[in-house]
């Protein structure tokens, strides 16, 4: 108890040396209280090193959370871009199942999509169809009003909150509280995000398939249907211009009211007749009134008449194709200038062709 510690002074000129006497717990105990805060000091280095990593870290995680946010408003956008295009296939789909009779016309609503993403049904149809709300038919497939409430969303989000929770290192009894820094809460609204992102997904995902499987039907009924749509009409047999429609008109050589039974095309001498459809030559020659005279049976009560030609290029019994070359136009038979009389029959009955032409 009575040891002490000696700590002598020497100057460097010749002063008398100096001593300090400290006593031994003094001096153990000044010795303690220096180590002591020295491992303090580097407690607090230590802790203050941490931190900075950790805001270090936590500024990565932030322009990580902000990237993939963005990312995912990328990809809803393209969803929305791919529902839009889907919307436009399956209204084309649906047209052509009506077109070909797979859909009954007053059975069904086409909605059409405009530029400005409202709606309108397709031509005559106001008179057949009931009327439908108007719809915004930006990703129309992706209509996610009740999403939340749906049991394929709830545990989508649950499965990427279980993720987030486990790479944040919580495993089990998780839940979001105040004590969370804000970086760990916006990381668990990233589950709501994926969860809708692989949600609108799947939605697309079954429509497309839908979709497919309608078109291949479609496909299916079109190759059944190839023969009739090869023999059917379609196109104007010449290039030209419409002098007289079908329909009632004033005969320019009796004066009188007369029925016309086909379109009067003008044009100039030799303009090539084309076939409008595939078939038969029934007649090729001269008739009465008509000149130089073509009849095309296309089968299914479906035949074409071609008069006041100048030049045939087919004979009686030939098989044409759509496009064939069968005559010329002329001026020919009871004929006021050169020009093409075309008409269409069906099942003998003189009807409007501007009925069957597509272009």
């Amino acid at each position: 108890m009575n040891k002490h510690y000696t700590i002598m002074l020497i100057p460097q000129n010749s002063e008398k040396v100096k001593s300090i006497k400290i006593p031994g717990l003094f001096f153990k105990s000044a010795i303690a209280v220096v180590s002591v805060f020295i491992l303090f000091c580097g407690i607090l280095i230590f802790d203050y090193w941490k931190v900075l990593s950790q805001i270090n870290e936590n500024k990565h995680l932030s322009i990580e959370n902000n990237q993939l946010r963005e990312q995912v408003q990328v990809f809803q956008m393209k969803l929305n871009s791919l529902s839009d295009d889907l919307s436009r296939i399956n209204t084309f789909e649906k047209k052509l199942r009506i077109i070909t009779g797979l859909e009954d016309r007053t059975q069904a609503t086409i909605p059409m999509i405009k530029e400005d993403n409202s709606t309108m049904m397709d031509d005559h149809s106001l008179e057949t169809l009931p009327k439908q709300p108007k719809k915004d038919y930006k990703g129309a497939y992706l209509d996610n009003t009740n999403k939340k409430n749906d049991k394929e969303f709830i545990e989508l989000k649950k499965l990427y909150s279980k993720k987030i929770a486990q790479n944040i290192g919580f495993k089990n009894n998780y839940s979001i509280t105040k004590k969370w820094s804000e970086i760990i809460k916006n990381s668990f609204d990233l589950a709501d995000k994926y969860a809708n992102f692989d949600y609108s997904f799947n939605i697309l995902k079954r429509k497309a398939s839908q979709t497919e499987s309608n078109i291949n039907e479609l496909d299916r009924h079109l190759l059944n249907k190839k023969s009739l749509l090869n023999s059917t009409p379609t196109i104007l047999p010449t290039n030209g211009w419409i002098t007289s429609y079908f329909g009632p008109r004033k005969s320019p050589h009796s004066g009188r009211i007369k029925m016309h039974e086909g379109l009067d095309v003008g044009a100039k001498y030799g303009t090539p007749i084309i076939a409008p459809a595939d078939g038969f030559i029934s007649f090729a020659g001269k008739k009465s009134g008509f000149g130089l005279f073509v009849r095309i049976d296309h089968g299914y009560g479906i035949q074409t008449l071609f008069a006041h030609s100048q030049k045939l290029h087919v004979k009686k019994g030939q098989i044409i194709k759509r496009g064939h070359l069968i005559a010329e136009v002329g001026n020919t038979g009871h004929s006021t200038g050169p020009h093409l009389h075309y008409e269409v029959r069906v099942n003998g009955v003189a009807v409007d062709p501007l009925y069957f032409v597509l272009k």
